[in-house]
């Protein structure tokens, strides 16, 4: 029974990994380009995302006010604010896709020092492949099937991979060199399969979670006792203050420094203020500050250092999956797990390519023989 079920997971295993080599390929490879992608746009793109400091940074509503006049009739995402002095203000439109577009500010002057789409920088078009398969949100989903299927495949590998006996450790945990190239591309399939196989198994998993994060939330939150948050509604609508007064506000109500302001959707909606600290890099801790647009009025502080371990384990999935959590070493180390699949794809269509060139070799020397024995056979009837 052990023997069958193995050779099913083994054939399972074979066309699954066939089927989603080359999606295995493109996360890889746009994984690994990923951990320091910021940083390249940073720099390729500095003219966007750098200028000279000044003395006293522009209001807000300035700069809201320069892109409604450029964009009259375009929806504001959020504006997020300069993370350091030379830094720019940056308006991103609401629309998704690889169309949405990046309007950059320079904070002393409120002048539009550029504009990006989504896929025009490097960073923005390796997400938009990485995440959305260049699909829009039909990609998000199919990516969020894709890490489902590919936590089987991996899954499936590492049961067929444990070693029967224990004097088979040693060769499933090494590589046989001078054995020739079958045998070395076999071996190097198996060690990089399971050395990484923890960390392949986690990129797997935060992926389901991006992909499908409220079911994520709920399973999460139902396991830990975690009750979801309602919605923030304004009681009553009146004319809205102006924004920076309202960003003040926000500021006011706790610690850090304003990063984003999300305006509201619709009417109803509160302002939210997202601040955050220096540490937000590699925990992804914030504050999101909601108030009402009239009044002023602090509705809801929810501060991401005071979640409970459900909301936690939500929120880790983001440093966890691109590698923030440790530094510069751990983005280092992600870089190169991301470049296993790679491998494992390409080393898993050999092996099928070998034992099906081995096959075909096989009939081909079967055939030679019968119609050797059959012309012999005729030969001697003659």
């Amino acid at each position: 029974m052990k023997k069958q079920l193995r050779l099913a997971l083994g054939k399972a295993h074979l066309w699954l990994g066939l089927a989603l080599g080359l999606y295995f390929l493109l996360m890889g490879v746009t994984g690994s380009l990923l951990v320091f992608g910021r940083e390249v746009d940073q720099w390729h793109e500095a003219d966007v995302h750098r200028v000279r400091p000044g003395r006293t940074q522009v209001p807000v509503a300035r700069i809201l006010a320069a892109y409604r006049k450029r964009y009259p009739h375009a929806k504001v995402g959020y504006v997020s604010y300069p993370r350091t002095p030379d830094s720019t203000f940056n308006i991103r439109q609401s629309m998704t896709g690889w169309q949405q577009r990046y309007t950059y500010f320079n904070p002393y002057t409120g002048q539009i020092v550029g504009e990006r789409t989504r896929a025009g920088t490097f960073y923005g078009f390796l997400c938009y492949l990485h995440f959305y398969l260049a699909m829009g949100q039909v990609g998000w989903t199919v990516n969020g099937y894709g890490a489902i299927l590919l936590t089987l495949l991996m899954v499936s590998g590492g049961w067929i991979w444990w070693p029967k006996a224990r004097t088979q450790w040693r060769v499933r945990l090494g590589l046989r060199r001078n054995r020739g190239t079958k045998v070395l591309v076999h071996d190097l399939h198996n060690v990089l399969g399971i050395y990484p196989l923890a960390f392949l198994l986690m990129f797997a998993v935060t992926a389901i979670v991006f992909a499908f994060k409220e079911p994520s939330e709920k399973l999460v939150f139902a396991l830990t006792g975690v009750t979801q948050d309602r919605p923030v509604k304004v009681a009553s609508v009146g004319k809205p203050l102006p924004l920076d007064l309202l960003v003040a506000s926000a500021d006011r109500a706790v610690d850090g420094r304003v990063q984003r302001v999300n305006l509201p959707k619709k009417v109803g909606d509160p302002v939210v203020v997202r601040k955050e600290w220096d540490t937000w890099n590699q925990t992804r801790d914030r504050a999101e500050v909601s108030v009402d647009p009239s009044t002023g009025k602090i509705l809801r502080v929810d501060d991401s250092r005071r979640w409970p371990i459900g909301r936690k384990v939500i929120q880790w999935a983001v440093p966890i999956h691109f590698g923030l959590i440790g530094g510069l070493a751990t983005r280092i180390i992600w870089v190169a797990l991301g470049l296993a699949p790679v491998v494992l794809a390409l080393t898993g269509a050999l092996q099928w390519w070998y034992k099906r060139s081995a096959r075909a070799a096989a009939r081909s020397s079967r055939a030679q023989a019968a119609t050797a024995t059959a012309a012999e056979a005729q030969i001697q009837s003659s």
